[in-house]
């Protein structure tokens, strides 16, 4: 299974891979993990925001799965890749 992370700024995309344990895993760290740089200076504790993504949601709040119950079409958007 794949998503699909996007930038907004540069129009490029790339596809990563994940797997059914990678689900429950804080999406801000699975990211990070799989090598795409996300901003954050609060080190995933919510407070600065850096880690939004489309909606206004935060990487460090939420799961794999649950941004991919959000997000069915599995596009990350981020401002810069």
């Amino acid at each position: 299974m794949q998503i699909e992370i996007k930038g907004t700024a540069s129009g490029r995309s790339v596809f990563i891979s994940y797997e059914a344990q990678d689900l429950k895993e804080i999406l801000l760290n699975f990211l990070r993990r799989k090598g795409i740089t996300i901003a954050s200076s609060c080190d995933g504790e919510g407070v600065c925001k850096k880690c939004d993504i489309q909606n206004g949601w935060l990487t460090c709040e939420m799961t794999l799965e649950e941004f991919l119950q959000r997000q069915p079409d599995k596009k990350v958007f981020v401002s810069y890749l």
